[in-house]
């Protein structure tokens, strides 16, 4: 069989409404939905690869267990390149096999509504459910060693952070490289708990640290980046706007051309560092995590003081 011919392979439709087959889509066990249309299809991992936009390698992977699926985007163009019915799809997306058509009771609204409506439903639960979380990481230090500084920022063209100190951008990532974003055309918008302020003491006793601890660290890394912002050629510094706010601390946010946002909360009697840490992806216009956080940092940059 030609690369071609894989991408436009079928799988049969009664294949899919299968109580082995339903079973695989509500536990999200793509390993097991592989192998029973490799079973019926003779279909390669290759062709497999070709029809879901995965590699040899990554079918391989997943079908011998040591790479396991579980993010809404992949899943989703799993399901569109193998041409999943509306019905399926719901019960992969939904991890719930209660779902299915063949598993409601007649008269049941799947039966009664056109693809469409099902697939509308399937991403409203999607929305109820999952929001846009595309990770979660337990502590920062797990999601900084998954996701480094350099992979996030290295080449965009909008960053936009409020926390505390900001170590993400101002310890974990090189001021060189900052400044390089900056003179590429990069807009980039920092907000810092005000070193001087009662929020920040306020941390401070909840973590059990010395007074004036944490407003040292912070009044480094704002140093710091104005130093950054100072040195570029008159034209461009404008391109690095600083700010400081003074409110009760609850998230840290960093968000990334317009797509992507780190959430970091702030737990009692916790450091930063071992609290837990959100990957949220833009998916909706108007749905979802995403918007939240960015509406978080917009009020609270609209009464920030500018340095």
């Amino acid at each position: 069989m030609s690369t071609r011919a894989a991408a436009t392979f079928s799988v049969p439709e009664q294949l899919w409404e299968t109580d082995a087959m339903l079973d695989a889509l509500a536990a999200r066990d793509i390993a097991q939905m592989f192998r029973l249309i490799q079973r019926e299809t003779r279909v390669s991992q290759t062709h497999l690869g070709v029809a879901t936009g995965l590699s040899q390698a990554q079918v391989s992977e997943i079908i011998g267990g040591s790479r396991r699926v579980s993010s809404i985007d992949v899943l989703t163009r799993i399901s569109t390149g193998l041409c999943m019915p509306a019905e399926a799809r719901v019960v992969l997306l939904l991890g719930d096999r209660s779902h299915s058509a063949t598993s409601a009771p007649s008269g049941d609204v799947f039966a009664a509504q056109p693809a469409p409506y099902v697939q509308g439903l399937a991403e409203e639960a999607l929305i109820e459910r999952f929001a846009d979380v595309e990770a979660v990481y337990p502590s920062r230090s797990e999601f900084t060693s998954k996701m480094p500084p350099h992979a996030l920022f290295d080449c965009a063209t909008d960053i936009r952070a409020v926390g505390l100190s900001l170590n993400l951008i101002c310890q974990q990532y090189a001021d060189s490289r900052l400044a390089q974003l900056a003179q590429d055309g990069a807009r980039i918008r920092l907000l810092f708990l005000d070193p001087a302020g009662t929020a920040i003491r306020q941390r401070e006793i909840e973590e059990d640290m010395t007074a004036g601890h944490l407003g040292a660290l912070t009044a480094l890394n704002l140093q710091g980046v104005l130093r950054v912002r100072d040195r570029l050629p008159a034209e461009m510094r404008d391109r690095i706007e600083v700010a400081t706010y003074d409110q009760t601390i609850r998230v840290n946010i960093t968000l990334i051309n317009d797509s992507l946002c780190i959430a970091q909360q702030y737990l009692p009697h916790a450091r930063g560092v071992e609290s837990p840490t959100m990957v949220i992806k833009k998916r909706w216009p108007a749905a979802g995590l995403y918007h939240v956080f960015e509406r978080t940092f917009d009020e609270l940059w609209s009464g920030s003081q500018p340095r």
